[in-house]
């Protein structure tokens, strides 16, 4: 034989095997740092999420200083302006009634009635009523956390008699946006249970809820309340109706 290797034929060197091992090695540690890359990612969104959801707006936190010698001050002035449409209804078939956006947190803060029907998961709901809008925001538990949720809806009656409409805008914790359907759901349920008949339709592209209550929902002594028109105002909302005898 002439000592010459077969061609075609060839052993690897021990510096090749090195070589091969360093590529794979920084291969991998590639691929690791994309890896741990990617999870430093998620896991800063996560903690911007979970922050922003536990944000309170300015609105909120006044809303809940209300000290509870004044909540239970504008919750009696909110019953008393029960009381006093119900004189006016009495004697009016056309009637027009104002709550102050303080005397509605008032009662809310401080009827434990109300708070006894709400879900467990649901605490210290409030509303800011300002631009034509109602915000509705509460404390809510999110797959185990604790978070704050703002809806922003306007309430207005249709050409329908008796039909109230609900055009939500958004829904939103902190500066992230909520699924709709879980919303929408929860609040056809509600008013299923006070015996409302519930359509939805679109407001471009907003989700409107049409609820038509039996004509005998809204009652106060003797008379029969038809909510004609709601008007949304800075820290106000106006209701304008007409009322008749309930029927023997």
């Amino acid at each position: 034989m002439s000592g010459k290797e077969p061609v075609g034929e060839r052993k690897e060197s021990g510096g090749d095997d090195s070589i091969v091992s360093e590529i794979r090695r920084s291969h991998w540690k590639k691929i690791l740092i994309r890896l741990l890359g990617g999870v430093a990612v998620i896991l800063v969104l996560v903690l911007l999420i979970a922050s922003a959801s536990l944000t309170e707006p300015a609105s909120y936190q006044t809303a809940l200083a209300m000290s509870q010698a004044d909540a239970k001050s504008f919750r009696l002035d909110f019953e008393s302006r029960v009381i006093e449409l119900g004189n006016i209804v009495r004697e009016k078939k056309e009637w027009k009634t104002t709550f102050t956006q303080a005397e509605v947190n008032g009662w809310l803060a401080d009827n434990r009635e109300f708070s006894k029907t709400l879900p467990q998961v649901i605490s210290q709901p409030r509303v800011v009523l300002a631009e034509a809008r109602m915000s509705v925001i509460f404390r809510c538990k999110i797959l185990g956390f604790d978070a704050i949720v703002q809806g922003e809806l306007d309430v207005f009656c249709t050409e329908t008699p008796g039909q109230i409409a609900i055009r939500i805008y958004q829904v939103r914790s902190g500066w992230v946006p909520l699924p709709m359907d879980a919303f929408t759901d929860q609040l056809t349920a509600v008013m299923l249970s006070y015996g409302a008949e519930v359509e939805w339709s679109e407001i471009d592209g907003d989700p409107v809820a049409l609820m038509l209550f039996p004509e005998d929902s809204f009652q106060l002594g003797t008379k029969i309340l038809a909510v004609q028109a709601v008007e949304i105002e800075e820290r106000k909302l106006m209701i304008t109706g007409r009322s008749k005898s309930k029927p023997f």
